[in-house]
C-alpha cells in the first residue's frame, strides 16, 4: 500500500478504494493478506469478487477472519454485469477459461473517460473463449492479457535437465 502511495499521483492515500480480484489461485488474492490485524489492519476495503471467489473467501481461513474482522468489504460482481465506479469509470467483469478449481477466472473490461483496457490474468486456451481475442484487442486502447508461457510445453514437456541451473 505505501508502494501504491508513492505511484498514484492523484491521491495521498495509502489504502486503495477497492480491489478487483480475478481468481483464487495463488498470487491473484494473498495480498489480501496485507489487510489483516497482523499488518495493516485496514478497515472495509472494497473487495469485488465473483459468487465463487466470495464463496471461497467466506468460507476459508485466514481469508474468512479479514471478514469477521471487517479488513475488507466484499461487493459481488456478476458475469458481463457493469460496475459504475464513478460518472467517467466504470469495468465489466467477464468469466474467461481457466482452471476453476476454487472460483471462476474473471478478466475486466475498464472504461475511463478517454481510455479503454482489456484485462485478462490467466487463460487455458484462446479458442476456449468465447470471444475472439483478436476482436477484443481491437476494441480497446490497452490490453494486458496473459502472456506467461508460449504453449502447454514449454511448462509440461520440458525434460529438467533442458532447465539452466542458477549456480
Amino acid at each position: 500500500a505505501k508502494a501504491l502511495k508513492n505511484y498514484a499521483t492523484f491521491s495521498d492515500r495509502e489504502m486503495p478504494d477497492g480491489i478487483f480480484l480475478t481468481h483464487a489461485h495463488i498470487g491473484h488474492y494473498t495480498g489480501l493478506m496485507y489487510l489483516g490485524k497482523e499488518a495493516m489492519n485496514a478497515t472495509n476495503v472494497p473487495v469485488y469478487a465473483m459468487p465463487r471467489m466470495r464463496t471461497f473467501l467466506e468460507k476459508n481461513g485466514p481469508w474468512s477472519q479479514l471478514l469477521a474482522n471487517k479488513n475488507i468489504l466484499l461487493e459481488e460482481m456478476n458475469d458481463e454485469k457493469e460496475i459504475r465506479l464513478s460518472p467517467g469509470l466504470k469495468v465489466i467483469p467477464f468469466t474467461v477459461p481457466h482452471r476453476d478449481e476454487f472460483s471462476e477466472t474473471v478478466g475486466y473490461r475498464i472504461t475511463g473517460p478517454r481510455k479503454t483496457a482489456l484485462f485478462i490474468p490467466d487463460i487455458d486456451k484462446w479458442e476456449k473463449w468465447k470471444t475472439n481475442i483478436i476482436e477484443a484487442i481491437a476494441r480497446v486502447d490497452y490490453a494486458f492479457i496473459d502472456g506467461t508461457f508460449y504453449d502447454a510445453a514449454e511448462i509440461n514437456n520440458r525434460d529438467i535437465s533442458e532447465i539452466p541451473h542458477p549456480f
